[in-house]
């Protein structure tokens, strides 16, 4: 009896499904059906009950879950207290970041964690706010790192950072060249946005509702790197972050718009369930992003 094996009938006894279990685990289907086999040839029992019209877990299927997730949160907690004996971290560390976030500012938040842990593996992937939520909730990842608002019931968010939205156009746009950019201005330009679920989307719709709940054109692009691009090749006006402006700014591909409309502040959190919070890489990428206030 193998832990990988527990780990793979606990995932099939959750999702009373096989593909789903090692699509969660990165397995493949055949794989997941080893492991099953193997543990019930161990103990001579069916664990599940399985057919056309029927997925359900078998008495005996019961109390080995019952037992292995006791087993793996032992694991789980050994391998945590090792670590701390050690004072070194190793594994892997997940991170779900929102794109401003994940594109612009999360490297230099573990710039220091990286060079304290060196073994310590990070994996990174880049959603818009919503879907950071999600990962968090459902314990796709260790933490996640957001710009937008989200529901807090049961998880814990730690400010780290606050951010401002800039409106910003292409050097050859007819607003850069002008002193003062008055709302019927930015009433009657294209925007640039992101799509729905975006915290800079969310950002940016209030910002238009203050114009005066004007809806001017839009064109919609599902990255900052993409909105950028279009701003600067003059295809419309954009508020992004200063962090995703920094660059264009600098090289003189984009132009900040004088608008006189108020600083558009927002802030950046850390996001985790609670019970994530012993955990010793969690705990150390928490100290990291609060030494950078």
């Amino acid at each position: 009896m193998l832990l990988e094996q527990l780990r793979t009938f606990t995932e099939v006894a959750e999702r009373r499904n096989f593909t789903k279990a090692g699509e969660a685990l990165n397995l493949a289907q055949p794989t997941v059906s080893l492991h099953i086999r193997q543990l019930e040839e161990e103990f001579g029992t069916a664990l599940f009950i399985r057919s056309r019209k029927q997925f359900s877990i078998t008495p005996a299927g019961q109390l080995l879950y019952e037992r292995a997730r006791q087993l793996l949160a032992l694991a789980e907690e050994t391998k945590e207290d090792m670590m701390r004996q050690s004072g070194e971290l190793t594994g892997t560390l997940t991170v779900a970041a929102s794109y401003t976030i994940g594109e612009y500012v999360l490297p230099r938040l573990l710039e220091d964690l990286l060079a304290a842990h060196p073994k310590l593996e990070v994996v990174i992937s880049i959603s818009n706010t919503e879907e950071v939520e999600a990962k968090v909730r459902e314990f796709r990842c260790d933490v996640g790192c957001i710009e937008g608002t989200v529901r807090l019931d049961g998880l814990t968010a730690v400010p780290f950072m606050e951010d401002e939205l800039i409106v910003v156009c292409g050097t050859g746009h007819p607003l850069a060249g002008k002193a003062d950019v008055t709302p019927v201005d930015l009433q009657q330009a294209r925007w640039i946005t992101r799509e729905e679920g975006s915290g800079t989307r969310e950002h940016t719709d209030h910002l238009l509702r203050s114009l005066g709940h004007v809806k001017p054109g839009r064109m919609i692009i599902g990255s900052n790197g993409g909105v950028i691009q279009a701003v600067a090749a003059g295809l419309g006006i954009a508020a992004v972050s200063v962090h995703a402006a920094k660059n264009g700014i600098e090289t003189g591909k984009l132009v900040r718009l004088s608008t006189n409309l108020p600083p558009q502040k927002r802030t950046f959190s850390v996001l985790h369930a609670p019970v994530m919070a012993d955990h010793a890489a969690v705990s150390a990428f928490l100290e990291a992003v609060a030494e950078k206030k």
